[in-house]
Formats: structure tokens, sequence, C-alpha cells
């Protein structure tokens, strides 16, 4: 319950000393285990139903070494680490705000081999992504019992952080949207991979757990092995997307070999995996999976479930009769929207201000909020929280990169576009799953292509501010807004 520094906390668990017993069984461990490894937590509160974790505490990668001592200091590392992260202000802030006890919480830690194989100094699986049974926002004639898929090339950091991945409904593979144009393909397919730097030294003590990974532009790729199986190529004699990475040319992450070619039959093992998960689990699920294809010659191709968790899809209940409403004269109005009905005694809007939006100090627009939410806590006040681009994100120049914790009082959290500056919804990162599970309303705006989409923004800048800084600004109303967010239909309104 003190005020010392994540850094200080790390520096106290890392200092102290793990059982000999359990020392004895890493040491025993690692002699039979020469791949690099993954260390993770499993609590008790991460894979509740309602209140999942997902993301909250940090997983540590290391890498093999010949020197056993050395990778075994590494390994207790790595497991101290875990545990301190339970106490970072970020993890005690997300555990205050879910009504939960932090002396309740139980852990134990995982060790997994990581997916992949060696190349050039790093190690990598060639895909890697988050498979949903649900999907909340199905496109064209998907469904949301199809479920969706956010893939990657590298390791899935990339997914769940909430960098520019590659969606498909694994109901159809070759129905992908960010390749249906070349300008697509260019502009909306990923621009970053992760990879595990070998170099033994990379891995510090950090309160930041990829410390020892490596974050490539995806231009930088072309000489590394797997490249080739994930991206197609641009022909600019005939101006065409060709599927393929022998040409001369920008290369794109396409994954054409796979969903089109079925090259390798992810779409179908997905499909298996979901039904068996949700079937088992009695409730929608989610599946973290890594597949390597550059096993060699005399290995197959390996497909590995990292984790199973279930999610709340609470959303799809709301039955909202809206031949019985008028949402004209709203603030906000949406054709894409996740959210369980009715939301009552709500009458603060946060929001972002479009004329100070700059997608390169989203960081200082990040800290602002910080501020603002503890006071609307202590007030006993709920709000509804408006920004532009992808909350959460860990790339800046998505959004706003708030933790959870940082806006646990925000009853409403809506994503709104540019004419300049459009990112797509959030779904299939771990802020996007504790956001669905909390039931909090959910609503992107892009009035740019849904034409009843609108944001009033007019409006509220014309009102006298709460609070206001040189990004935020807090409005209040005389009474409750009226908040209908139909998860079923995708739709609401905020009047």
């Amino acid at each position: 319950n003190s005020d010392i520094s994540d850094a200080e906390i790390l520096s106290e668990f890392v200092s102290s000393t793990l059982p000999a017993d359990m020392v004895t069984s890493l040491r025993i461990f690692l002699k039979y285990n020469r791949n690099p490894l993954a260390v993770r937590s499993s609590s008790k509160l991460e894979d509740s139903y309602y209140q999942p974790f997902a993301g909250v505490y940090s997983t540590y990668m290391i890498p093999n070494t010949d020197n056993e001592d050395q990778r075994l200091r590494l390994l207790s590392k790595a497991i101290k680490s875990v545990y301190a992260s339970v106490y970072f202000a970020s993890s005690r802030g997300y555990i205050a705000a879910t009504g939960n006890v932090l002396s309740e919480e139980k852990m134990g830690i995982v060790i997994q081999d990581i997916c992949g194989s060696e190349d050039n100094g790093y190690f990598y699986p060639t895909l890697s992504g988050v498979a949903r049974s649900v999907n909340f926002y199905p496109i064209g004639y998907e469904l949301p019992e199809h479920g969706v898929v956010k893939l990657a090339f590298g390791l899935g950091k990339a997914v769940v952080d909430g960098e520019n991945v590659l969606r498909f409904s694994p109901e159809y593979p070759k129905n992908v949207l960010q390749t249906s144009t070349p300008e697509l393909t260019m502009t909306d397919t990923q621009q970053v991979m992760y990879a595990l730097n070998l170099q033994p030294d990379k891995f510090k003590t950090s309160v930041n757990d990829s410390v020892n990974l490596d974050r490539l532009e995806i231009t930088d790729c072309g000489k590394l092995r797997g490249f080739r199986r994930v991206v197609s190529t641009w022909d600019h004699t005939n101006m065409r997307i060709v599927d393929s990475a022998t040409p001369e040319g920008p290369k794109f992450v396409t994954f054409a070999h796979i969903l089109k070619y079925n090259v390798f039959p992810l779409p179908a093992i997905l499909k298996e995996l979901l039904r068996i998960a949700h079937e088992e689990m009695k409730c929608p699920v989610e599946i973290e999976f890594a597949a390597d294809l550059e096993g060699g010659d005399d290995s197959p191709a390996m497909f590995n479930v990292l984790q199973i968790r279930p999610i709340s899809a609470d959303s799809y209940d709301a039955n909202v009769d809206w031949s019985n409403i008028d949402d004209s004269d709203s603030i906000i109005v949406t054709d894409n929207a996740l959210g369980t009905g009715w939301i009552k005694g709500v009458s603060d809007i946060v929001y972002l201000k479009e004329s100070a939006f700059d997608v390169l100090r989203t960081k200082e627009m990040a800290a602002q909020i910080t501020e603002l939410n503890p006071r609307m806590r202590e007030e006993g006040r709920n709000y509804v929280l408006v920004g532009y681009g992808r909350w959460g994100s860990s790339m800046d120049s998505l959004g706003v990169p708030v933790q959870w914790g940082n806006i646990s009082e925000a009853k409403v959290i809506v994503e709104a576009c540019l004419k300049n500056f459009r990112v797509d919804p959030s779904q299939g990162t771990h802020f996007f799953q504790n956001m669905t599970s909390f039931n909090v309303g959910y609503i992107n705006v892009n009035p740019y292509t849904r034409r009843r989409d609108n944001f009033d923004i007019e409006r509220l800048d014309a009102m006298p501010a709460v609070f206001e800084t040189e990004f935020v600004r807090h409005v209040r109303f005389d009474r409750p807004l009226e908040i209908c967010i139909d998860g079923r239909k995708n739709r609401a309104m905020i009047k």
C-alpha cells in the first residue's frame, strides 16, 4: 500500500532469494530444456469471466545460453519480476478499479517454450495471433458467431498491444478488408514486427517486460527467413499486388499464401479449436496462438496453443426497440458500437480537443487524462470518454496510450476518427478484452465511411468546462445523459 515507485518494488523483488528446492528444480529443468522461454503469470483474477486481467501483469522472455548458471540467473530474475508486477502502480490501480483486494490475489508462474526458430540473432514464430469465438464487429456477410482472428508476423506483442495487424474471419479467410485494394494493402497492413533478441545481456531488470524484444520495421525484415511466407509484393509495372515475395518491389504482410492458397491450414485449425473450446467452456473464448513454419526439411510446421481464456459476450444480451427511440439531435450517434443497452446516471463527458490533437503528443494526453480519473473516483462520478484513434494502444501514433486503471471511471469509451486520422476499432487487444468484460460501453464513430455516424463536438466546445488542459476538456450536463448502446445491432446514441 506504499507509494514507492515500480522500479523500487522491482529491485526489492529481484534482490530476494528463491527457495533452495525451487532453484534445484529450475536447474534440472534448464538442463533438459534448451529453448528460449516465456515466463508468464497465471493468477486467480486473470482468468475470471467477468473481471479478466489479461495483459495487466508482466510476461518476460529469456534467450537460451550455453552457460547454465547464467541461464538460471535470467530465469530466476524473470520469475521474481513477474511476481513484482502484481504490485506495480498500474496493477494496483486496476485491482482497486475492479473492486478486488490485492491481498486476495493468488498467482502461479507458467514457464513456456517460445514457439519459433532462430534467425540472424533473433528468435520469433512465423506467425502469431489471437482468435475469438465471437466477432463484435462483423463486416459484410460475417456473423458474430463466426469469430475473428488478429494475425501478425513475429511475436504476438504486435497483436495484444494494438499495432496494425491483419484481421480476418476464419469462416471467410480469403476475404480480408485490409488487402481488398492495393491502397489499403499499402496503408493498413502490419508495419512493425517483434522478435526476441538472443543476446543474454539484452535482458536487464526492468519494469518494461519487453526490454529484450526488438521492434523491427517491416521494411527491414527482408533478410529474415520466414518473411517470404507471409508477404506479397507491389508490382509497379502492372500496378497491382502480386502474392509472391519473388518480384522486386515493396513487400507487405498479407499472409496470402496461408489465407488464400492454404499452404498452412490455419483457418481450419482455428475454426476447430474455437468450436471445441467454446463448446467445452460453455462460453465465448479467446485463444492466443503461434505457429512456426521454419522447422526445416526434417521437421513439420508447428502450431502452438499458448493460452485459452473465457471472454464476456454480455453485450449481445441487450434488446433495444429502436422504433421507439428518437436519436435525432444526438451528441454522438453511430452504427458501430458494443454495449448492454441503457446506461444510467452519467452526466459528464471528457473529450480530447480536436483543435489541439497532435498524434506526436499522445503521451501528454494520456498523462492529463490520468490526472482527471482519480478526481472522478473521489466524487463518485462516471463519465463518457471521447478520443481519436485507439484508447490503450502501445503505439503512440495509433492513439492515446493509457492503461486501463487510468480511465477506470469511464462508463462509455468512444474512439472517433478525424479526416486525416482513421484507425480500425480496438478489437483483439488486452485493453479491449478488459473493457468489454466490464460491460463498459464502446463506440466507434467514423462519419467518413458510415453515413449516419456523427460526433457533435461543437456543442461540447460551446459548454463551460469543469476542467480543461491543453488537450483535454471536461463538461458536465445539468441532468443525466440518455445513453443507449445496442451490441446486437451495433447501434448507439448519446443525447
